[in-house]
C-alpha cells in the first residue's frame, strides 16, 4: 500500500518584528491581530486593570450615595487620577507587546521598572498621543446631552487626522526609549507624508471597537426592557461589566495596531532614505 504523507503544519514565526517589508493597511491590521492574539493572555491582567480604571469615574458617579452631588471639580480630579494610572498601565502593556513581537521572554519586573522610571515623561507622551481621543472621552457626556449621536460622530471625524499624526508617539516613547517631545516629533515626522495610512488604521480600529460598544448598548437596552427601569443599579453594573470585558480586549488590540503601524512607517522611512542618492 502506498505510504500516506500528511502535510506538515506551518510553524508560527518566532517574532513578528521587525517587519519583512512595508505593509498595506489591511496587512497592518492582520499583523496587529496576530500580535494581539499572541500577547492577549500575557497582557490580559494589565488590560483588565486598565479597563477597570477607565470605569472608575462612571462607577463612582453611579453609586455615589452622598447627599452632595458630584461636582465638576470632583469629575476633573477623578479623570486626572485615571489618566495618571492609565499612563503607567499603557506603558506596561506596550512593553509587554513589544517583547512578544520581538520573540523575547516578557518580564514584569523589567517592564514595570521601566514604566515607573519613565512615568512622569510618559504623562506628556500619552497626552500627546491620545490627547484628542481623551478630550472626546472626557466631554462625551457633556456633548451627548446637547447633540445627537450622529452629530457626535460628525464632531469626532475632524480629530482623525491629528490623532493619526500623533498616534505613533506611544510606540516611539516606549519601544525606542525616546523622550516625550522627541517621540511626538518622530510620530509627526513619520506620519505627515503618509497620514492616510494612519487615518485608515485608526478609523478601522475605532470602527472595530465601536461595534463592540454598540453591541453592549443593545444588550443593556434589551435587558432593561426585560427587567424594567426600576433596577437602575443592576443595569449600571451589567453595563460596566460588559464595558470591562470589551476594554480588557480592546486596549491591547489598539496598542498592537499602533506598534505595527509605527513599525511600518519607520520601515518605509528607512527605505525611502536608503533609496535617495
Amino acid at each position: 500500500m502506498p505510504r500516506m504523507y500528511r502535510a506538515q503544519p506551518l510553524e508560527a514565526p518566532v517574532s513578528l518584528l521587525p517587519l519583512p517589508r512595508p505593509l498595506m493597511t489591511g496587512e497592518v491590521l492582520d499583523a496587529a491581530f496576530r500580535l494581539f492574539r499572541a500577547g492577549l493572555l500575557r497582557c490580559l491582567p494589565y488590560s483588565g486593570l486598565a479597563a477597570l480604571v477607565f470605569e472608575l469615574p462612571t462607577l463612582y458617579a453611579t453609586f455615589h450615595t452622598d447627599s452632595k452631588p458630584v461636582t465638576v471639580q470632583m469629575r476633573i480630579a477623578a479623570y486626572v487620577i485615571v489618566f495618571v494610572l492609565i499612563t503607567f498601565l499603557l506603558g506596561v502593556i506596550t512593553l509587554r507587546l513589544q517583547s512578544v513581537a520581538l520573540g523575547l521572554r516578557p518580564s514584569f519586573r523589567a517592564e514595570a521598572g521601566t514604566a515607573l522610571r519613565r512615568w512622569l515623561p510618559a504623562l506628556i507622551a500619552t497626552l500627546g498621543s491620545l490627547g484628542f481621543p481623551i478630550l472626546l472621552f472626557v466631554f462625551d457626556s457633556v456633548i451627548a446631552n446637547v447633540f445627537m449621536g450622529e452629530a457626535l460622530l460628525v464632531l469626532a471625524v475632524p480629530i482623525l487626522w491629528p490623532t493619526a499624526l500623533l498616534a505613533g508617539t506611544l510606540p516611539a516613547f516606549w519601544c525606542e526609549s525616546r523622550g516625550p517631545f522627541a517621540a511626538i516629533v518622530r510620530s509627526v515626522g513619520l506620519a505627515r507624508r503618509r497620514s492616510w495610512r494612519m487615518v485608515g488604521a485608526v478609523l478601522a480600529t475605532g470602527c472595530m471597537v465601536a461595534v463592540f460598544n454598540v453591541l453592549i448598548i443593545m444588550i443593556v437596552a434589551m435587558w432593561s426592557n426585560m427587567i424594567g427601569q426600576a433596577d437602575l443599579y443592576l443595569i449600571s453594573m451589567a453595563s460596566s461589566l460588559l464595558s470591562l470585558v470589551v476594554g480588557a480586549f480592546g486596549v491591547p488590540f489598539v496598542l498592537a495596531v499602533l506598534i505595527v503601524a509605527y513599525e511600518d512607517l519607520s520601515l518605509r522611512e528607512a527605505e525611502m532614505r536608503g533609496a535617495r542618492p
